[in-house]
């Protein structure tokens, strides 16, 4: 048996596999995050630990002990550590925007085209080198102590087995990665006042594995001595899980975040791609890359409108009943994001009727067609004939948003039928790296629930919605965004 486990933004999952690539047994518990006052947040190291390491013992005591561990995470995020191996300072979330001002800095450093040659990323706030940065300037005391830097899942390995280690594709995250060499970038580091031995060595995810500590065995129930493996960031490991990584096959991970994820033999690093809003990063597969469109909320939009409307999950049932029956662009105008790295969102009813199925409606017709444009414009950048669209995470079990992303996509839509593909990757690859599986092409492929949704025919429509409709609308609100920007910052005076 095998052992995935994947910390995500809202959950921490561990799931068992058999060698038939099975779901066994899974648990899953809230991801521990500290939300600051400035809307912030932060991880502390100790409650991952102790979080990750109940559910995997709790799986391993409902199904039995694993032959191998291999884990997953969110990027970006990461935990400086002294000589001892201890963390000093609570990891910065990956979406927290504090960093905005380091992020600023790259674009005086180095040309916006030569980075992303280098590193296939736009700088943003979410990027490593910018929380190292902001910890270099913020927590001195835990610089100066600090002898190396490890990301959720590296923090997590190196507890479990006393080795230091990531993989390309959580490297590709950091922005001092060069993703065609599959190497640190010195220079890049030294632009960052990062020094290259606090960063782990790069193996290729699912190797490189270290044996399961004494103390950690006895801990999470698990044997002595098997092992332990990085197997890389989350929404890559996901795409791998859900076995579609042929030429034009795109992967739509939709959790808190989405990303659709196209695998690709060669880096389209260029000057077309550039100017598009998508992101270029090493693979979980060796010598793999991938290009992806991401969103930074979009299961945590739909969560908000729940939150807002004071709706559970029986409410999102029926409101998503209701919403299928709504025609295309009936229930208003939803935009995720006004402009830039600016995540607040726009609403815009056009009718009516207050129920919130029209909101609903609206909200999941943003998402996807926010999803879907920059995809399009990447494939057509690089060549790439879309062939098909599977989708995996907790999004995919809504009904209506499955039969927009066919509609929308022009693709006809497959969903796993396991829904923690993550784990399923992870599990997967520490397979293939403990020799269970004699290579990636051997492991076996998920089972996928048997409907398939396929386009009604109103892709046309939601084109003329998008470039009619949607595009005006967010060139007029990011104007007017920016002027209520300057008057919220205008200090206030009264008349005395």
């Amino acid at each position: 048996m095998l052992l995935g486990a994947d910390v995500g933004t809202t959950y921490i999952k561990a799931c068992m596999y058999d060698e038939e690539g099975r779901f066994l047994g899974g648990v899953h518990r809230p991801t521990p995050t500290r939300r600051l006052p400035d809307g912030g947040a932060e991880y502390n190291a100790s409650a991952i630990e102790g979080v990750a390491f109940e559910a995997i013992q709790q799986v391993c005591e409902q199904v039995g002990p694993p032959e191998a561990i291999g884990i997953s995470s969110i990027g970006e995020s990461g935990f400086l550590i002294d000589r001892a191996g201890e963390p000093l300072v609570p990891a910065i979330a990956w979406f927290d925007g504090r960093t905005a001002p380091q992020a600023a800095r790259w674009k005086e450093r180095m040309d916006s085209q030569e980075l992303f040659y280098r590193t296939g990323l736009h700088c943003a706030p979410l990027h490593s080198a910018c929380k190292l940065e902001w910890l270099k300037e913020n927590s001195p005391e835990a610089w100066k102590k600090a002898v190396g830097w490890l990301g959720v899942t590296e923090y997590l390995v190196f507890r479990m087995t006393g080795e230091r280690g990531t993989d390309p594709s959580l490297a590709s995250r950091t922005l001092l990665f060069r993703i065609d060499r599959g190497e640190w970038d010195e220079e890049l580091c030294e632009l960052a006042s990062v020094p290259l031995e606090m960063l782990p060595p790069v193996r290729e995810a699912g190797t490189g594995s270290g044996g399961l500590l004494p103390s950690v065995a006895r801990e999470i129930s698990a044997p002595e001595g098997i092992p332990v493996v990085v197997c890389g960031h989350d929404h890559v490991c996901g795409v791998f899980g859900a076995g579609a990584t042929k030429p034009g096959e795109v992967v739509d991970s939709i959790g808190t975040a989405e990303a659709c994820v196209l695998t690709l033999h060669i880096p389209p690093l260029n000057k077309a791609v550039c100017e598009l809003d998508v992101l270029v990063g090493r693979h979980v597969l060796p010598g793999s890359f991938y290009m992806a469109a991401t969103l930074p909320e979009s299961g945590g939009a739909v969560d908000w409108m729940l939150h807002l409307l004071e709706g559970d999950e029986e409410d999102l049932c029926r409101w998503t009943d209701r919403a299928e029956e709504l025609s295309p662009g009936e229930g208003g105008v939803f935009l995720p994001h006004l402009h830039g790295e600016d995540y607040r969102i726009a609403y815009c009813a056009l009718s009516k009727d207050g129920h919130p199925a029209y909101f609903l409606r609206a909200l999941l017709e943003g998402l996807t067609l926010e999803m879907d444009t920059p995809l399009k414009h990447a494939a057509r950048a690089t060549g790439i004939e879309l062939k098909s669209l599977t989708l995996v995470g907790g999004g995919a079990k809504n009904t209506l948003w499955r039969q927009l992303k066919a509609d929308v996509s022009g693709l006809s839509v497959c969903v796993v039928s396991d829904p923690q593909c993550v784990a399923r990757g992870a599990a997967m690859l520490a397979g293939v790296g403990v020799g269970i599986f004699k290579d990636h092409d051997s492991v076996p492929a998920p089972r996928y629930e048997p409907h398939i949704q396929r386009p009604s025919g109103e892709q046309l429509i939601y084109e003329r919605l998008y470039s009619e409709v949607y595009e005006p609308l967010r060139r007029q609100l990011g104007g007017a965004h920016s002027a209520w920007q300057k008057v919220m910052e205008t200090p206030s005076t009264s008349d005395v």
